[in-house]
């Protein structure tokens, strides 16, 4: 589905990613690594917003890299960014139905995609007609994911999803997350490798703007640099 092959990657002169490979086929895959690793450069790369210098992604065959956001984006991925990028004065209704508004498939489709939103998130059926700037943080994350989700996308990316959110929410989310990955496949790039590792079926750990480790969720929960740097134990 998304291949990342050999890729190079910055800012300006201050390269990041180094001959980066990675893909993703389906299900749910985990992208991990401390600050500063390179997770969020690789997902602005995907998305077209940071350059790709060497090697290439593609997704479903087709080549992206250096393609303009609002392409990849018409062509199927969304992305649900750290910040969240609400728009607080709005409802949580007009926020969902703008996730559709851009893209033509999804637009058609709007009402439908709404019900399964509400499947996932019923809280969000609850205040629809709450301003989003008023919800708290994990109902805020909800609602960005639900809104990514309305442009109907065949691979969701999702950045530090846990960031800010207390220990109840964050297991929540990843139990709805590994609900969506049966449906559209999922990349999820996270600190909370503990969480993580429950949801998700693959995964690669990053340091320095490289893969340093690749494998299953089982593989990675039980190999021992993992648990020593990323587990506690």
């Amino acid at each position: 589905m998304l291949t990342v092959e050999n890729v190079d990657c910055g800012y300006g002169r201050l390269q990041v990613l180094r001959d980066l490979s990675m893909e993703v086929a389906g299900g749910a895959v985990g992208l991990f690594g401390p600050n500063g690793a390179g997770k969020t450069t690789l997902i602005n790369a995907i998305m077209g917003i940071n350059r790709v210098t060497a090697g290439s992604i593609t997704f479903e065959g087709r080549g992206i890299h250096n393609r303009p956001t609002h392409e990849i984006v018409h062509g199927g991925i969304a992305l649900v960014p750290q910040e969240r990028e609400l728009f607080p004065g709005m409802t949580v209704l007009e926020n969902l139905r703008i996730g559709a508004e851009q893209v033509p498939h999804a637009r058609d489709r709007g009402e439908e995609t709404l019900e399964t939103v509400f499947g996932y998130f019923p809280i969000l059926r609850e205040r629809t007609k709450q301003l989003a700037g008023t919800m708290s943080g994990g109902q805020q994350r909800m609602l960005a994911v639900g809104r990514a989700l309305m442009a109907l996308p065949r691979l969701l990316i999702l950045d530090e999803p846990s960031l800010g959110l207390q220990p109840s929410i964050v297991h929540e989310l990843f139990t709805i997350l590994g609900e969506m990955k049966e449906h559209v496949a999922v990349l999820v790039t996270e600190q909370n490798v503990r969480e993580s590792l429950r949801t998700v079926d693959r995964g690669y750990v990053l340091e320095n703007g490289r893969i340093v480790l690749r494998g299953t969720a089982d593989e990675l929960a039980n190999d021992p640099e993992v648990e020593r740097s990323y587990l506690g134990l």
